[in-house]
């Protein structure tokens, strides 16, 4: 009897410092089968339990996060859509644009009580899970949100899953498994070199985010594309660009290499590009902006995948993530409609080195620029040339200073890469004319 009172005692202590650790914490639905789920008793999901299927489907239900705040305050952060149903007038259900007073608006705080093993979210509109559960009952109306709604809660040993067993009335249970999300990682590209990850899943495509069920690389076919997992992406500390690839890369039947197997590398998607890059760190996005520059495989972007190298786009965004240690940068793209490719990146030794400046080498105003920018540096410029997209040397001078203007009215509105060089060094900018 006292053993089982001490390890009853050590597990309530393990729990009460897990969520001690609660503010501060921001959780998503786990993207799981049987993550949501409904039924009879506590733990039961015998009436209803979402799949994996419909864990895609509701993508808009799964990215919404659960701030626990640490001065207390709590948040809904849903976004643009979430998961709505009938009773908010959603019928069929669908996602849909969140209906208030569920809709994170709510002024809400939250508070944990570590004996009973509950935490308590208060504020009219402010949820768990799903937004018609509360502790007696499933509402019929937005109209009918309640002030506040008790949750009891256990916490995974690692503390990294929350899950919420709650009768809301009579026999009914509901059921959620929450995932805790890690802190933002710094992400540091200026001056690293990237390769895929030679290992299996790091390349893939699917119906969904992080989904690879229609087709993954295994082991063997790492072997067999080599070619591939030796490409070297490069972001310079300049800004600039590069796709480094050898004498060989993998290419396919859009390329007409057909059937796909490894060989020379086929323009513009060669290297060639004069390209630059540039890291959004709200959004979590790189853009890579150049004619043949790409991450990953050169025949996917933005809105589907080339049919021809000559269809080649004049700049691509990467939604990215970056391992804690920062040493794997993964990439989830949707290429139009349900599809996505998933790349996994491993960092390569650090080639700062190669670029002695970074892209405080210069300055280039105004921009967006329309018929004249100007190019100020604090050294002695040798030359200034300015690219379009494809590589086409579109201006290039010699007679420069430290404030050089140029007239760019002649140019059509688009994407330019500015380069300066000195005497030994040179650097990259982008350029919009409007």
């Amino acid at each position: 009897m006292k053993k089982n009172y001490l390890l009853l005692l050590m597990m309530t202590v393990a729990f009460s410092s897990a969520f001690g650790q609660l503010g501060g914490t921001t959780w998503k639905l786990a993207p799981e089968a049987k993550s949501l789920g409904v039924g009879p008793g506590e733990g039961n999901t015998d009436w209803w339990a979402i799949d994996d299927a419909n864990v895609a489907t509701r993508a808009c239900l799964y990215d919404d996060e659960y701030k626990f705040n640490a001065d207390g305050s709590f948040e809904n952060v849903l976004g643009d859509q979430t998961w709505g149903e009938p009773w908010q007038k959603v019928d069929p259900e669908a996602c849909s644009a969140p209906i208030a007073p569920h809709d994170g608006s709510a002024i809400a705080t939250w508070d944990f009580d570590a004996d009973a093993m509950e935490v308590t979210i208060t504020g009219k509109g402010a949820y768990l899970g799903l937004a018609k559960v509360h502790n007696t009952g499933e509402l019929a109306s937005p109209d009918d949100a309640v002030a506040s709604i008790t949750y009891p809660v256990s916490m995974s040993a690692d503390g990294k899953k929350m899950t919420i067993d709650m009768n809301y009335g009579g026999d009914g249970w509901w059921h959620f498994v929450l995932a805790k999300q890690e802190e933002p990682v710094e992400v540091k590209l200026g001056g690293t070199t990237w390769k895929l990850a030679p290992e299996a899943k790091s390349l893939g495509v699917g119906p969904g985010e992080g989904n690879t069920d229609w087709w993954a690389i295994d082991d063997a076919n790492v072997a067999t594309r080599a070619c591939l997992y030796d490409d070297e992406y490069k972001f310079n500390a300049d800004g600039s660009f590069e796709n480094v690839l050898g004498d060989q890369t993998w290419g396919e039947p859009w390329q007409k290499v057909d059937p796909e197997a490894c060989s020379a590398p086929i323009a513009p998607h060669d290297g060639s590009a004069i390209a630059t890059w540039d890291f959004d760190a709200d959004a979590m996005e790189v853009t890579i902006t150049g004619k043949g520059a790409y991450l990953g495989l050169a025949k996917v972007h933005n809105t589907g995948e080339l049919a021809s190298p000559d269809d080649a786009v004049a700049s691509i965004t990467y939604p990215v993530s970056m391992s804690a240690d920062g040493e794997k940068m993964t990439i989830d793209m949707n290429y139009g409609g349900e599809g996505w490719w998933h790349f996994v990146f491993a960092k390569q030794e650090d080639n700062s080195s190669v670029r002695t400046l970074d892209r405080n080498l210069f300055k280039v105003y105004p921009n967006p620029a329309k018929n004249e920018i100007t190019l100020s540096s604090n050294e002695n410029l040798s030359k200034v040339t300015i690219y379009d997209v494809t590589g086409k040397v579109m201006f290039s001078t010699s007679d420069v200073n430290l404030n050089s203007t140029v007239n760019v009215s002649a140019f059509s509105r688009g994407i330019y890469m500015v380069e300066v060089l000195t005497d030994n060094k040179t650097s990259v900018k982008r350029l919009i004319l409007e």
